[in-house]
């Protein structure tokens, strides 16, 4: 399941920032906290949770690859290192000195992971399985959207609901759907923004189950008979994050 992407809203730059060793300006928390996880109880298992609001970051149980998609805007498959990336559990809190967005918030991160675990990483392309999103030769079944109009991607009982959206947004999109199991690039030549819906049920109970019992239609089938689309298999170059340093324990903060 993913969530909306909200557009970010031009703020003035509150959060504290200071000068890495070439003199570019990085951005840093005012106050930050990152200690390794805790468990409650050996009999209970704490749940992951990353939650943001502007000028502030909290994390409980999360991953060292968690912190990296979610400070990095990656998946799962874009992260190549250390299997204890996985299983190695962090908290962090982190304040920053003014209502910073999101984009800057997930920057932010970025200093704090490279400044308290001797983090390290370059970003190169290799070659992956991917799928390119493209018409069906009946063409594409699609509702152009207003020209003034925000973007949104809700749930409305067992569809998503999709306004204001272009293709290569959508392709962003469905790359973080659980039943795709690698990258979508736009291939459809598509341009514009549309209005248009995924239906998987009836209700939402129904939308689970077709996620997570595959017990429904498949996004494949769905997308080629809603909407005119199709997810064609390939290889191509995919950008990935190569860690190439972590320490597991994280420095004094």
């Amino acid at each position: 399941m993913f969530n909306a992407h909200p557009l970010l809203l031009l703020v003035p730059l509150l959060f504290l920032q200071s000068r890495d060793r070439e003199g570019a300006d990085v951005p840093r928390f005012e106050v930050a906290a990152l200690k390794a996880h805790q468990a409650i109880s050996s009999e209970r298992r704490d749940n992951e949770s990353i939650d943001s609001v502007p000028g502030r970051l909290t994390i409980r149980n999360a991953s060292l690859s968690s912190c990296l998609k979610w400070a990095y805007e990656i998946r799962d498959y874009q992260i190549s290192g250390p299997a204890w990336l996985q299983t190695e559990k962090y908290d962090v809190d982190a304040k920053a000195s003014g209502p910073a967005p999101l984009k800057q918030l997930r920057a932010m991160l970025q200093t704090l992971l490279a400044e308290r675990l001797n983090l390290t990483v370059h970003r190169e392309a290799r070659d992956l399985p991917e799928y390119a999103l493209v018409a069906v030769k009946s063409g594409p079944k699609l509702h152009k959207a207003d020209a003034d109009g925000n973007t949104s991607i809700n749930v409305n009982n067992g569809s998503f609901v999709f306004h204001h959206i272009s293709m290569p947004e959508f392709a962003a999109n469905l790359s973080t759907f659980t039943q795709v199991d690698r990258p979508v690039l736009d291939r459809t030549g598509i341009d514009g923004v549309f209005d248009f819906s995924m239906q998987f049920g009836a209700t939402a109970d129904e939308m689970k189950r077709a996620f997570i019992a595959g017990d429904g239609p498949s996004i494949f089938t769905v997308i080629q008979e809603q909407l005119g689309l199709r997810l064609e298999a390939q290889k191509g170059p995919v950008e990935m994050l190569i860690i190439d340093h972590a320490e597991k324990t994280p420095l004094d903060n």
